[in-house]
């Protein structure tokens, strides 16, 4: 009977240790990281990164994935729900997998080898501190989340042997890369507070918006734009333009292939009546085995054209044009646009076009300049506004069916 008692006694010990034990060796949801974090928590829910299984974008294109071919679905899953490289949950049934990229998936990573994260659930949470101590979980210092080769594992991609994203690339074959400047150092930019609730006040504490190109202010601070010279020979006017990356890290656009920045020039008389049109459009054009662009990435088979704009390089664009009979003004316009077109699950077409920077000038045909006008104009909603906008017209569409 004692013999039986004891054996009960063991067995329900047994029962109720299991659970913690292997809730240990899963990853936690980030809600669990909310109580101690509540900052960076609600920085990260309000970022691409927690969105990046749910953007509707991501989910037209996982759909159109699969059905190209299945194999596909860990290639997108690989960067926007990696955690389930681990977990192996590629059908999303879990509560961790959905959150796309998140707090438990970055902070156990140990390592990064050829572009692949080295990461488990039983890792102590990796940090940028050296002087973290907790209750709430084991931690370890890791200065790798301070430095670009961190990011490598997801903005960094080739498939067929066609690299699709080379965003880590770009930084490290450019100057910020020479400096020192990290790719955390512009997109979690760093303030005086708290890292945890309670703990110490710390010189550097990493923002996890991840602001980029999807951020309107990100995109303002981009580019110069400016007008360098007008020459008039007899009725031809030659206009000259100058448009620097100033401000960012990598080739703008980087990332997905799809986006563009579009330099679009005009020339207009005194009337208002435009005179003159033309443009310049930046892009990396992936093509398939046919010679047609595409935008999905598994359907590529080569690059064919890529003339984005390095980091600190400057382009001179040189646009040139008649002027009508009988004018007097002329006024010459240029406004930069950062653009992305893609399809949504409703199968629409929704577009992103944000106005990031702007120059005009008006002169007298024959005479020297007698108005210049330069100004730049804060980009709108930017990405995060249209995305938001996307989201509402995906739930509109699921309610209607």
């Amino acid at each position: 009977m004692v013999k039986l008692i004891f054996g009960t006694m063991i067995g329900l010990i047994f029962l109720w240790i299991t659970p913690i034990v292997q809730a240990d060796e899963e990853f936690q949801i980030s809600y669990s990281c909310m109580d101690c974090h509540p900052d960076r928590y609600g920085e990260w829910s309000r970022s691409t990164h927690a969105l990046a299984v749910s953007d509707p974008v991501f989910e037209a294109a996982y759909m159109r994935a699969l059905k190209s071919d299945p194999k596909y679905g860990e290639y997108c899953l690989g960067c926007h729900s990696p955690i389930t490289k681990a977990t192996k949950d590629f059908n999303l049934t879990k509560s961790i997998s959905i959150e796309g990229v998140s707090c438990s998936f970055c902070h156990s990573v140990t390592g990064v080898e050829k572009n692949n994260y080295v990461f488990n659930a039983s890792s102590p949470m990796q940090g940028p501190y050296s002087d973290s101590n907790t209750d709430a979980h084991n931690s370890e210092y890791s200065p790798l989340l301070t430095k670009s080769e961190f990011c490598a594992g997801c903005h960094e991609f080739s498939i067929n042997g066609v690299p699709v994203y080379e965003t880590y690339s770009e930084w490290k074959e450019g100057p910020y890369a020479a400096e020192g400047k990290q790719c955390q150092d512009c997109h979690m930019e760093a303030k005086r507070g708290e890292a945890a609730k309670n703990g110490p006040i710390r010189e550097k504490v990493y923002q996890h918006f991840w602001y980029g190109g999807h951020s309107g202010l990100f995109l303002e601070k981009a580019f110069d734009l400016k007008e360098d010279s007008l020459q008039e020979t007899g009725n031809m006017v030659k206009v000259t333009l100058n448009i620097t990356n100033r401000n960012v890290g990598h080739k703008i656009p980087s990332g997905f292939p799809a986006r563009k920045v579009v330099l679009e020039f005009t020339a207009s008389d005194e009337k208002g009546q435009e005179i003159y049109r033309d443009q310049r459009v930046y892009a990396k054009t992936l093509v398939d085995q046919y010679g047609d662009e595409v935008s999905d990435f598994w359907k590529a088979a080569s690059i064919a054209k890529d003339n984005r704009i390095k980091p600190r390089e400057s382009r001179v664009e040189v646009f040139e044009f008649k002027m009508p009979d009988g004018s007097g003004k002329v006024e010459t316009k240029a406004i930069l646009r950062y653009q992305l077109e893609a399809e949504i699950v409703t199968r629409s077409l929704e577009s992103m076009n944000v106005e990031i920077a702007k120059t005009s000038k008006t002169v007298q045909f024959g005479k020297t300049a007698i108005e210049v006008t330069a100004s730049k104009k804060t980009p709108g909603i930017g990405w995060i506004g249209v995305m938001i906008a996307m989201v509402a017209v995906y739930i509109i569409h699921r309610k209607k069916c």
